[in-house]
């Protein structure tokens, strides 16, 4: 009907863990925009990761990407470049009216961690600075939306063993900024949304085991799951 504007579809995926044939089912689904949440591949080198990237990027829509802990750092800024994935880490990026800002990887409990160089770990305060720092740059957008791999505490992040694993300082930036949407992955077993206050949070679910959601942004914004 004219008139009536349609809403953005963005197709919301993450944990795949370089299982290149999950992506097939996804191929005909329409989507304005496709956001990658984290652990594309499985650790690994260049030769075992070029599969998967190319395949993602092969599906058709943009990708915003941020990396999880098993995209190691001294393989896949390069890759998804050349791949044609648009990284989106400690960074922000406008796409319409959308605002997005994106942060990789997890919070590494053992610091001794801090220092592999191949892997995504950072402090758990560094979330919030990170995230608090690029707000600006997305600040008159009409739908602010924050990429992660690791969940916020107490949000789609409960463990098999009812343990909370999420990111405190990542609760604090939504408790303060109230941003419309947070999409995530990571923890496996706590695929669904809830709710910060108003900012809808949602754990995409893990790709590896063919799920994904489909969100539309319309005057309201509504997940159908897959």
């Amino acid at each position: 009907m004219a008139g009536i504007k349609k809403p953005f579809r963005i197709l919301g995926l993450a944990d795949l863990h370089d299982r290149i044939e999950m992506l097939d089912s996804l191929k005909d689904i329409d989507a304005d925009l496709i956001v990658f949440c984290g652990d594309l591949h499985n650790a690994g080198s260049r030769e075992t990761a070029w599969p998967a990237a190319f395949a993602l990027a092969n599906l058709g829509p943009p990708v915003l990407i941020v990396p999880g802990n098993m995209d190691h750092r001294d393989v896949v800024p390069d890759l998804w470049d050349e791949a044609g994935l648009r990284m989106l880490h400690r960074s922000s990026y406008c796409y319409a009216d959308l605002g997005f800002l994106g942060m990789g990887g997890m919070v590494a409990k053992d610091p001794r961690r801090l220092g592999d160089p191949a892997r995504y770990y950072h402090q758990d305060d560094d979330v919030y600075e990170t995230l608090a720092a690029a707000y600006q740059d997305i600040a008159d957008a009409r739908i602010k939306i924050v990429i992660v791999h690791q969940p916020p505490r107490g949000a789609q992040d409960t463990l098999y063993n009812v343990e909370s694993s999420g990111s405190v300082s990542l609760r604090r930036f939504v408790e303060e900024y109230q941003l419309d949407l947070l999409l995530c992955g990571h923890i496996h077993e706590a695929r669904g949304e809830s709710f910060i206050g108003s900012t809808r949070i949602v754990n995409v679910g893990e790709l590896r085991q063919g799920f994904a959601a489909l969100i539309e942004i319309g005057e309201e914004i509504t997940v159908n799951w897959i």
